[in-house]
């Protein structure tokens, strides 16, 4: 599973990207934090995704699990409605991928992801780091069968 978050402060402002990448029993195999530069949260959490997903073809795994709290980005990657500037990306990465399950989560549930895009944040446009199993800046992680709230 890739979990994946982009954020903005401000919208456009300084943008990163986070992918906590997860194998079957939920350990953090490892983290990618990236900056994407001045940009819109849609177009940080899309740049995600596409990190992800180059990231699976890189080690070789066809089956993924693409999870992420921008409902609209999943939408549009679902139905092959994407940005100019990553469609090519998208169609040469996801060509090597035998499935891709897309799952939206809340925020809530999607901390550690961006608690990784806040790290991007800090990097230059297309700076990249990556940290093997769970880096130190993750203090909790998201657990399957645990219930969160979400206040509204």
């Amino acid at each position: 599973m890739f979990c994946c978050d982009g954020i903005s402060t401000g919208n456009p402002g300084v943008a990163g990207l986070g992918v906590v990448v997860r194998h079957h029993s939920c350990q953090v195999l490892g983290v990618l934090a990236g900056g994407v530069g001045t940009a819109t949260n849609y177009i940080a959490n899309a740049y995600a995704i596409i990190c992800a997903v180059e990231l699976a073809v890189e080690w070789k795994i066809s089956d993924i699990i693409i999870n992420s709290d921008s409902q609209t980005v999943l939408q549009e990657f679902e139905e092959n409605r994407l940005p100019w500037m990553i469609k090519m990306r998208w169609i040469k990465a996801s060509a090597q991928i035998y499935s891709i399950q897309f799952i939206h989560s809340f925020k809530e549930t999607n901390f550690s992801a961006n608690a990784a895009a806040k790290k991007g944040a800090i990097l230059g446009a297309g700076q990249r780091k990556w940290y093997s199993g769970r880096p130190g800046f993750l203090a909790r992680i998201e657990q399957p069968n645990i219930t969160y709230y979400r206040m509204c």
